[in-house]
């Protein structure tokens, strides 16, 4: 029992307009989709230019107020070469006696962050 007939044109429309209303429902689950992906990348862009970055530690944040004084100790003898501005970290390259190195420090807190020694390198065979 095989169908040799074509099948009638009414089937042929059905199995169309099927297909397209398919077809509407995965087009619009796909632009739902993406206006959630960019609604959710705007949400992240205004939250870290607002300054809502999350801290890796919850620290005490003491502010220090403009004009006040922040001191740095550098080894005896040492020279400032540079200083840099990210933000509010302040990087003092100094070279001195004992060798070159660099001083990070926190201008809302006022403290020291971390000390980068610079060495040289060794040769690479």
């Amino acid at each position: 029992m095989t169908n040799d007939q074509p099948q009638s044109p009414t089937a042929d429309l059905m199995r169309e307009q099927r297909l397209q209303r398919n077809l509407k429902f995965v087009v619009g689950g796909l632009a739902a989709l993406i206006l959630l992906g960019l609604g959710a990348v705007a949400v992240k862009v205004v939250g870290l230019a607002s300054g809502g970055a999350p801290s890796a530690s919850s620290s005490r944040t003491v502010s220090v107020a403009p004009g006040s004084t922040l001191s740095l100790e550098i080894p005896r003898g040492a020279r400032i070469v540079s200083v840099s501005l990210s933000g509010s970290r302040l990087a003092v390259h100094h070279e001195g006696p004992s060798g070159a190195g660099i001083a990070i420090v926190d201008i809302d807190t006022g403290k020291r962050v971390a000390d980068v020694k610079l060495m040289e390198a060794l040769p690479h065979n």
